[in-house]
């Protein structure tokens, strides 16, 4: 299985969901909605939830192993069991969506954000399934992290700087990230540093400050996990070092701004992620340069 067969599947099993959720979802927009009426919609929409969870999950199981096989063939398989979803997280992680669904008359945007959130839901199956392939494989010396890579449908500035981080390489040090990060690249250690100094950035204290943020996604975020089997060629590894470099000349607009006091704030890292929003709201920034397949 490809990347980007994955990402089609994985597109075609959230389509599903979203249209069976505005379906149900829509019958109940006229009265405000009591707690035991909200329970009631949720009863409604977990079997079809988690027939799709467990569909996500087996994805994203499939193309780990495939992903596993093509560069360990002689290396058993993995073999996993299906990350499951229980009632009580649904219930949990669907209430976002509660405040607009409760009131009466619900706008359709209300129905669109329960249809989001049930798919954002299904979304993690697959995502969490990778992620703990890689923390787990029973031989950890084939696989040597995971990444996150972006669609281009729906990726937004966050999105893009968690992206711009590279790949996440568990239990390794500093050294082996920045090694690791350049393998194949005509950077070397020195001089991405050196980048992000210029930009008045510090590259590990970037890391550090978003490293609670890679395992989020937030309701609409359809970025995907992929597992990394060669640390110079794994799925999105060109577009995530082009969203690196873009980061890098965003911290650079953010720095003059702190500098001649026309930033909002002193802080290098939230200026840099504004610098990007701007972009993206002129136009000047096009996601599917950043994407998987770019």
């Amino acid at each position: 299985m490809t990347p980007e067969q994955y990402a089609a599947a994985q597109a075609a099993i959230t389509a599903g969901l979203a249209s069976y959720v505005k379906k149900f979802g829509s019958l109940f927009t006229g009265p405000v909605l009591a707690t035991r009426d909200w329970l009631q919609l949720l009863q409604v929409l977990f079997p079809e939830v988690q027939r799709r969870y467990e569909q996500s999950a087996a994805l994203g199981r499939d193309f780990y192993d495939s992903q596993r096989g093509l560069n360990h063939p002689d290396v058993a398989r993995n073999e996993r069991f299906l990350s499951e979803l229980k009632y009580e997280w649904f219930v949990k992680n669907m209430q976002p969506a509660r405040k607009g669904m409760s009131q009466a008359d619900s706008p359709n945007i209300a129905v669109t954000r329960l249809a989001m959130t049930a798919v954002r839901e299904v979304e993690m199956a697959g995502r969490r399934q990778i992620i703990g392939a890689v923390k787990n494989d029973p031989a950890p010396q084939v696989v040597q992290g995971w990444a996150r890579v972006a669609t281009g449908r729906e990726t937004c500035a966050w999105c893009l700087m968690l992206i711009s981080r590279g790949a996440e390489f568990p239990g390794k040090d500093t050294q082996w990230y920045l090694s690791a990060s350049n393998a194949g690249s005509k950077l070397d250690n020195e001089t991405l540093i050196d980048l992000f100094n210029e930009a008045g950035g510090d590259l590990m204290k970037f890391r550090e400050e978003t490293k609670e943020d890679i395992e989020e996604w937030h309701v609409g975020c359809d970025c995907l996990v992929v597992p990394v089997f060669d640390i110079a060629n794994w799925p999105g590894r060109d577009s995530a070092q082009r969203a690196q470099e873009l980061w890098i000349e965003a911290g650079k607009e953010a720095s003059q701004r702190i500098s001649d006091g026309t930033a909002r704030s002193s802080s290098t890292h939230t200026e840099t992620l504004n610098a990007l929003r701007r972009r993206l709201s002129r136009g000047e920034i096009s996601m599917t340069n950043y994407a998987l397949a770019a």
